[in-house]
């Protein structure tokens, strides 16, 4: 009995983990709120021992800190390099808008979502 019981505590901790995976590794961005990235290559790579993110915009670098609890994310402001970049400046806006604004994300299947207080997708990546 205490064995049964053993696993079902198990196998239940198990599911729950699985449910609370973070971003982790490198991310191809695939959509800003309505704006479709696809001929574009934006990247947010997660380090999840230093907290922090990095990668490319349009035309700009950048990196920032985050911060995961359970479902809920945080994203301090950015900080990128200045290239001047007359096509991508306001698709790099709102991706940097996007990240200020993201409360919560989910990951199924290797894509990365995240979404706004008001639970609106705001974000769409795939792991690379």
């Amino acid at each position: 009995m205490l064995v049964m019981l053993s696993l079902v505590s198990f196998a239940s901790c198990k599911s729950a983990t699985k449910n609370m995976q973070e971003p982790k590794g490198k991310y191809i961005v695939q959509s800003v709120k309505t704006d479709s990235i696809a001929d574009k290559e934006m990247t947010i790579i997660f380090n999840d021992e230093t907290g922090q993110i990095n990668g490319k915009g349009v035309c700009n670098s950048y990196s920032s800190t985050y911060v995961v609890s359970g479902e809920s994310i945080k994203f301090s402001p950015a900080i990128s390099t200045k290239m001047m970049c007359p096509e991508g400046t306001s698709l790099e806006y709102n991706f940097f808008q996007a990240l200020l604004k993201a409360n919560s994300f989910s990951i199924e299947k290797g894509k990365l979502k995240l979404y706004n207080a008001e639970n609106t997708l705001i974000l769409t990546a795939k792991d690379d």
